[in-house]
């Protein structure tokens, strides 16, 4: 899972950051369209039952803050800044951050590496039984 999210990952950086990388999408095997189309998936699921597929109402959220990022830097690279993938990203980010039937899951209460056991500093006494 972790390549995959590597390869998928510098695929998409490929495209925005080095003209050299642009290729990986195509000799890797990631391509940019099938990842947007697992998320379109995904949140066509969620929207069935969001309450239940709250990861996938996160990566739909997620997504409107990466389009928008992904043209800043484009245009810092001198392409053009693309307009209509930022409003799609961004009302739709804020459309579901506002319909969310339970806004309190879509940020994680811990995350699960921070996560650790409490041990007892020192044993309590156990009373002996009486006999």
């Amino acid at each position: 899972m972790l390549l995959m999210g590597i390869g998928l990952l510098g695929g998409a950086a490929g495209t925005v950051l080095l003209p050299s990388f642009q290729a990986i999408d195509v000799q890797v095997g990631t391509n940019g369209s099938a990842a947007a189309a697992v998320l379109g998936i995904g949140l066509i699921i969620a929207a069935f039952n969001p309450s239940g597929s709250v990861a996938w109402v996160r990566a739909g959220i997620l997504y409107g803050l990466v389009v928008l990022v992904f043209e800043i830097v484009s245009t810092i690279r001198g392409k053009h800044f693309h307009l209509g993938p930022v409003i799609f990203g961004l009302a739709f980010t804020l459309l579901l951050i506002a319909a969310y039937p339970e806004r309190k899951k879509l940020l994680p209460s811990a995350s699960p590496l921070a996560v650790v056991e409490s041990k007892p500093t020192a044993e309590e006494p156990h009373p002996e039984p009486e006999s």
